[in-house]
């Protein structure tokens, strides 16, 4: 956060009839969401400052209330949950990951270990071979009640690769309690959007201050990808001499060049000559396609807030995310006929196993299936005369 030149948060000065007037202006997601709203303090410069103090006071406590601070693992000691942990994060095993899997593992890693589980002390505190499969399912069961189902199948995993590397380099821990568990495999997500959805979110994004999270849900739409690596995507990515985008893909690591769809290609020349305009005549090459207000690229958890806010104030439902975006992409290529090497060169999946899912039965399909029949009963009615 840049620090403010007068010394207290969100307060803003400004000049009326050649007299100073002071304003408290907080966050603008806390102002769209009806919590907080502009202030004016008046022209007295410590009274300002008190009243925005106190205003300031009252933000801290709302954030506090909404999301009371974590708990912090203390000295890791040896033999324990925590030091099996980052013995495992500092091993060559690790490493191998992707560095999207590495940062994952590493949040689920920091939030397990300083959980209480069946009212004990914090997991990172516990003795590595005192955990027995029985507290690991109590642990499984534990996240499923905090964080759902997907979330807590994601953390047991992680938690199973590292007990997995202790089977091998911590003395007295000779099996692995987080295997065997029993953990069903959800079913693949279903979800897909409508391109009225998509639409009245862009819309909204627009209508709420949020124009480069827009503008992210039609790049993963139209670009099939996540919306992370959108995120990262920079006006140099674009191979304006072939017509492509160059995508790196983080959690895999693949490279893909995909060619933009003509909707895209519409709203990225509009917000290109924007940032054009503001830069004057610096090169945006490196600037990010959707920043935030001040240029930098979107923290995961600030994105996901405000994607949320937008998605229910265009009356979206929760169950629909951003992320589902890449497979109703992905879908409506294979409804339109897309053969599979075509879905895995613009999506970047490397066998024909991972676009299954993407393979599924739609309305679409259906319709295309009984209008070649159609097709081939006149065909074989001429040929037969």
């Amino acid at each position: 956060m840049r620090p403010n030149p007068h010394g207290v948060r969100y307060l803003k000065l400004t000049r009326r009839n050649n007299r100073p007037v002071f304003h408290w202006l907080p966050p603008h997601r806390l102002r769209v969401a009806g919590l907080f709203r502009q202030v004016t303090l008046g022209s007295d410069f410590e009274e300002a400052i008190a009243k925005a103090t106190d205003l300031n006071n009252r933000v801290d406590a709302y954030r506090h209330r909404i999301n009371p601070p974590k708990p912090v693992l203390g000295p890791v000691k040896p033999m324990t949950v925590g030091d099996l942990i980052r013995q495992f994060e500092a091993s060559p095993r690790f490493a191998q990951y992707a560095a999207r899997t590495q940062q994952e593992y590493g949040w689920f890693y920091r939030n397990m270990e300083t959980q209480r589980y069946d009212g004990k002390k914090m997991l990172g505190d516990m003795k590595a071979r005192k955990i027995t499969r029985q507290f690991a399912y109590s642990i499984y069961e534990q996240c499923v009640r905090k964080h759902g189902l997907e979330s807590a199948k994601k953390m047991t995993s992680a938690l199973r690769a590292a007990f997995k590397y202790g089977t091998l380099k911590m003395p007295g821990l000779n099996a692995n309690p987080i295997s065997g568990l029993g953990i069903r495999n959800l079913p693949p997500r279903r979800q897909r959007w409508t391109d009225d959805q998509l639409t009245a979110f862009i819309k909204k994004a627009d209508e709420m201050g949020f124009p480069s999270i827009g503008r992210c849900a039609l790049m993963c739409m139209e670009l099939v990808q996540r919306p992370g690596d959108m995120l990262s995507l920079r006006w140099g990515a674009l191979r304006e001499h072939d017509g492509v985008w160059y995508i790196h893909q983080s959690k895999r690591g693949v490279e893909v060049w995909v060619p933009p769809t003509r909707r895209l290609t519409r709203a990225l020349n509009s917000a290109r000559r924007e940032a054009q305009r503001k830069a004057r005549t610096r090169n945006i090459a490196a600037d990010l396609i959707c920043p935030t207000v001040t240029g930098k690229r979107w923290n995961r958890r600030n994105f996901t807030y405000a994607a949320r806010q937008i998605a229910r104030a265009a009356g979206i439902p929760d169950d629909l995310q951003l992320r589902d975006l890449r497979r109703t992409a992905a879908t409506e290529g294979a409804s339109a006929g897309a053969t599979p090497s075509e879905l895995m060169a613009v999506g970047g999946w490397q066998s024909f196993a991972t676009i299954r899912p993407y393979l599924v039965h739609t309305s679409e399909q259906a319709a295309a299936f009984q209008a070649k029949r159609e097709a081939y009963r006149v065909h074989r009615r001429v040929g037969s005369r």
